[in-house]
């Protein structure tokens, strides 16, 4: 149901910037990926070490310049991580991520910008620890976001991108109060559309 609720209001909110500005002035698809590093795991108020993971996710995204707000856009945003608890073979944490981003993008170069923003969405908590006790919830969470983007061509650009996600503490497999928070690393393709 939080699922149904979170992609009906980006629906929402990419339908109406769609409808105010007529068309989009320049949406983008990216696809990424990357390691997960230093995730903060707590489980109890207990804090777990976790190994370097990875991430991959995708995003949707469009400018709102027709909107008189040039540089902006609004993201439609998914990203899928995954670690691994230390020395605990099959234990591990995944998480989906599913977020609404307002981003400021700032020329640097000809082909350079940096870009900046933060998403509120829904995050996905699976957790196994390898000792029978895996499951899984759905809460709201958070994240901030920055990069470096080169565009190779009109149509096409490169970045790399630092993001920082946290999600609410969840209670899940018969294990309590299981707080989540990532820092991501990733590279990326975008297409100008």
């Amino acid at each position: 149901m939080k699922k149904l609720l979170v992609a009906s209001a980006a629906a929402l909110l990419l339908g109406t910037c769609a409808a105010t500005t007529g068309a989009l002035a320049d949406s983008y698809v990216s696809v990424l990926g990357g390691p997960t590093f230093a995730p903060g795991l707590n489980v109890g108020g207990t804090a777990r070490d976790m190994d370097t993971g990875f991430n991959v996710g995708a995003r949707y995204g469009y400018y709102l310049d027709q909107l008189n707000l040039p540089n902006v856009s609004v993201e439609a945003d998914g990203l899928f991580g995954q670690s691994s608890y230390s020395g605990t073979a099959n234990a591990r944490l995944q998480t989906s991520s599913y977020m609404g981003n307002v981003v400021y993008h700032q020329p640097v170069f000809d082909q350079f910008s940096l870009y900046g923003g933060a998403g509120l969405g829904l995050v996905s908590t699976n957790i196994d620890n390898g000792l029978g006790n895996h499951g899984g919830s759905d809460v709201l969470g958070w994240q901030a976001l920055g990069g470096v983007d080169y565009r190779v061509s009109d149509q096409t650009g490169l970045f790399i991108e630092y993001r920082y996600q946290n999600a609410h503490d969840v209670n899940a497999g018969g294990l309590t109060n299981i707080g989540n928070t990532s820092n991501n690393l990733s590279v990326g393709v975008k297409w100008h559309l």
